[in-house]
């Protein structure tokens, strides 16, 4: 009989311990990850996962609707809002064509969707986060390897593969993380930032090296009595923690010349990095010449911006003699704006601020600055799940600054949002750490101590 009591009794509606709801949650969050970088051709090109979230959002949010307005995501709804008014407000104003305007409304319309339902779906999970961005690794390797496109098989590491490789990486990690394998992690961090160097990818090597940087303790806390890291919450940990960003900045940077140099990138890279760094604003600029055409869009109509889907000859002319000045040939994001007529960006902030105006911009902007909050958090207060939460923001963060918005982007920023508002409603002053991953030592190849 005391043996009989060891084991967990089933309950009716369970699985092992686990409750069939729970199970189907935990399935839908690996679907839909493996589905969001695949699309269907029917009135858009809306990605899989979005079409289920389409059907499956008015049933759950009718059975759980308190999950979705958890705190601090009604403020994002807010904001959500006014971005909206404001692009309407725009097209009013622009007159924009019908069907520029409903695509414009429909993506920030779809984004909210999606971040309702994610905040039912992933809302203080931590298991079921995982297994989304888990689904979205796989799905991205599949995708790059079964999808034809001219443009992904031109690039198909950059446009292809990376996506998942570098998510699978970081991933596997974790694993190396959790068991204070840190030389280990450190390894499979530089590893991945080699060959995304060597491919020519270089946001994707500097993303992996803030990101290794920021999570993998590389500096002891303390070497036996005497502390060499300024304690947890200080101003003096904020400044190192920049102090070692930049560091991590300027280390990619001397990477991408010294390969430059030595021809391991090709004649091709090796003309296009010469000729970005020669750019006014450096490789930065260079390699985001649309900075330059939508900050003179921006100037021209701060306010309410110009319109969804906004065209204008005259800015893609602008960017033209840009790069002809430059000696810049189009890489195909450019190459698809030209096709398109849009006014050039290349930037979720400045995007929203060419076509909704101040009041998009300011959505961004906020949701920007959380990005930042968070990053701080996982660097200062880490868990065994740092490297993953950290690479995603620095991710989330750059593709604010510097990537253009639309798609399954919808969806994996959603999700990014939910884990950002988990990880700031955490207490400030508890530890963040499993017992078993504190140390004061060196431990395994490196130093732990987070206390």
């Amino acid at each position: 009989m005391t043996a009989v009591r060891n084991f967990p009794i089933e309950r009716r509606g369970t699985i092992a311990g686990i409750s069939l709801i729970s199970l189907a949650a935990d399935v839908l969050a690996v679907a839909l990850g493996a589905t969001t970088l695949f699309t269907i051709h029917f009135v858009g090109d809306p990605p899989i996962a979005e079409i289920i979230v389409l059907f499956l959002v008015g049933p759950i949010f009718i059975a759980y609707r308190k999950r979705a307005f958890k705190v601090g995501v009604s403020k994002i709804y807010a904001l959500m809002g006014f971005w909206l008014i404001g692009q309407i407000l725009t097209d009013i104003y622009r007159q924009t064509a019908q069907i520029d305007w409903l695509r414009g409304d429909a993506a920030i319309g779809f984004f909210f969707m999606d971040l309702v339902f994610f905040t039912m779906l992933l809302r203080g999970n931590e298991r079921r986060k995982i297994l989304f961005i888990s689904g979205l690794a796989v799905g991205a390797l599949v995708y790059a390897r079964i999808v034809i496109d001219p443009v992904i098989d031109s690039h198909s590491w950059k446009l292809g593969y990376s996506v998942g490789m570098n998510l699978l990486a970081v991933l596997i990690s974790c694993l190396f993380f959790k068991r204070r394998y840190y030389i280990v992690a450190l390894g499979i961090f530089a590893g991945m930032a080699m060959i995304n160097l060597l491919f020519n990818y270089r946001s994707a090597a500097l993303i992996l090296i803030l990101t290794a940087v920021l999570s993998v303790p590389v500096i002891p806390e303390q070497i036996g009595p005497w502390r060499v890291l300024p304690p947890h919450g200080s101003k003096r940990r904020l400044i190192v923690l920049v102090v070692l960003t930049l560091g991590a900045g300027l280390t990619a940077l001397s990477a991408v010349d010294f390969l430059t140099s030595r021809g391991y990138l090709g004649e091709d890279a090796e003309s296009k990095n010469q000729t970005q760094s020669q750019v006014k604003g450096g490789l930065l600029v260079g390699g985001r010449p649309e900075i330059l055409v939508s900050s003179r869009a921006v100037m021209d109509s701060p306010i309410l911006g110009h319109g969804s889907w906004a065209k204008d000859p005259h800015y893609m002319e602008m960017l033209d003699d840009a790069l002809a000045e430059s000696g810049l040939r189009n890489d195909p994001d450019v190459d698809e704006q030209f096709g398109s007529g849009l006014i050039p960006s290349h930037s979720h902030l400045m995007g929203a601020w060419v076509w909704a105006g101040i009041l998009g911009a300011l959505f961004w902007a906020v949701v920007f600055w959380l990005v930042i909050r968070a990053i701080v958090q996982v660097a200062t207060r880490p868990s065994y799940l740092a490297p993953v939460y950290m690479y995603l923001l620095v991710l989330f963060a750059w593709d604010i600054l510097f990537s253009p918005f639309g798609t399954w982007r919808r969806l994996t920023e959603g999700a990014l949002l939910v884990i950002i508002l988990d990880l700031l409603k955490t207490v400030p002053h508890r530890s963040y750490l499993p017992q078993n991953l504190r140390a004061t030592t060196w431990r395994r190849g490196a130093f732990s101590s987070y206390r």
